[in-house]
C-alpha cells in the first residue's frame, strides 16, 4: 500500500508534560483518514507537527515520500483550529491576497470557490459570512496550489445540520473527484463514520489503535441496519423474515428496520432489490459503532 505520511515514534513534551507519546500512523494515500480522540487527545498536537508548526521532541515523520522536508510541503494544504481569513475582505480578495503571500501565482480561485460552493458569495465580505462559510473559505484558502494532502481540525465543529451536511459532501467530493487525500481530526463519530476511510484512535497522547473502514464494520456487524423507501417497509420486513427466519428484525422508523444478527448486507441488498423493494441505505448500526469506539478509548472494557 502506498501511504502519503507516515510518522515514526512522534512525540512532543512540553516542560514535565507528555502531549503526544511515541505516535507512529500511516495515511494511505487516496484516503480519508480520521483522527478520533476527545478534547485534549493530542490530535492538534500532531497536526501542527505534521504541517511544520510545531517541531517534535522526538521521532520523523515522511511526507510524500520525503522526511523532514519542508519544500514537501507545498503540496499539503491545512485548516488548522479556526480560519485564519482576513474579514474586511470579500472571499475573491482573501484568495487572491494568500496565493500572493504563499508565492504560489494561483489564478483558478473562481474554480476553488465553486469547489467550495462560495461561487456565488460576490462582494459580501468574510465579517458578513456565517460559521459554515468561513469554514468553506479556510478550506478554500487550503486548497490554494491544488494540494495533494489536505490537513483539515475539527471542520464541522459549530456547525448547523446542515453545513455539516454541505461539509461532508464538499470533502467527499475532494476527495473522490480530485484525489486529494484528507486527514480530519474530529470527536463526532457520527459524522466522521459517514466520511472516513480510515482510522486512528488517540486517547492521551498515545496512539490506541490505526484500521480501516472495513475492519470497523466487521467488527460492528453484529447488527444491520437497512433503509428503504416507505411504501417498502411493510414487504421488506415480510421477506426478511421469509428469507432469515431465526433473525430478529425491528422496524425504527417508516423507512429503516434493524436486523440483530450477523448476516452479509451484500446478500439481503441482493435479495430485496431482486424482490422489488428499493433500497435506499445499508450498514452497520451507529449505536454498534459508537460503542466500538468508547470501549477503544476506555481500554477494551465494554460500556
Amino acid at each position: 500500500m502506498e501511504y502519503i505520511l507516515q510518522t515514526e515514534n512522534l512525540s512532543k513534551v512540553y516542560g514535565a508534560k507528555t502531549v503526544l507519546n511515541h505516535v507512529s500512523i500511516h495515511v494511505p494515500k487516496g484516503s480519508i483518514y480520521g483522527l478520533v480522540g476527545k478534547n485534549g487527545a493530542g490530535k492538534t498536537t500532531l497536526m501542527r507537527i505534521i504541517c511544520g508548526l510545531t517541531q517534535q521532541s522526538e521521532g520523523s515523520s515522511t511526507l510524500l515520500g520525503k522526511t523532514d522536508d519542508e519544500t514537501v510541503r507545498r503540496n499539503m494544504g491545512m485548516l488548522i483550529e479556526k480560519p485564519g481569513i482576513y474579514e474586511h475582505m470579500t472571499a475573491l480578495e482573501n484568495l487572491r491576497y494568500f496565493s500572493l503571500l504563499f508565492g504560489i501565482g494561483d489564478r483558478e480561485h473562481q474554480r476553488i470557490l465553486e469547489m467550495v460552493g462560495l461561487q456565488n458569495a460576490g462582494k459580501k465580505k468574510a465579517s458578513q459570512f456565517s460559521l459554515g462559510m468561513k469554514q468553506r473559505l479556510g478550506i478554500a484558502i487550503a486548497l490554494l496550489g491544488n494540494p495533494d494532502f489536505l490537513i483539515l481540525d475539527e471542520p464541522i465543529n459549530g456547525l448547523d445540520p446542515e453545513g455539516v451536511y454541505e461539509m461532508r459532501k464538499m470533502l467527499e467530493m475532494l476527495n473522490r473527484e480530485h484525489g486529494t487525500t484528507i486527514m480530519i481530526a474530529s470527536h463526532i463519530l457520527s459524522e466522521l463514520h459517514k466520511l472516513a476511510t480510515d482510522y486512528a484512535i488517540i486517547d492521551g497522547g498515545c496512539l490506541i489503535d490505526e484500521f480501516s473502514k472495513d475492519t470497523l464494520e466487521s467488527a460492528c456487524s453484529s447488527s444491520v441496519q437497512i433503509m428503504v423507501e416507505p411504501e417498502y417497509l411493510q414487504d421488506a420486513k415480510m421477506l426478511i423474515a421469509s428469507r432469515y427466519p431465526d433473525v430478529r428484525c425491528e422496524i425504527l422508523s417508516n423507512q429503516k428496520l434493524r436486523l440483530y444478527e450477523k448476516i452479509d448486507p451484500a446478500d439481503l441488498n441482493q435479495f430485496l432489490v431482486e424482490h422489488k423493494v428499493r433500497v435506499c441505505g445499508l450498514g452497520a448500526n451507529d449505536e454498534d459503532i459508537e460503542r466500538f469506539f468508547v470501549e477503544k478509548l476506555s481500554g477494551g472494557k465494554a460500556v
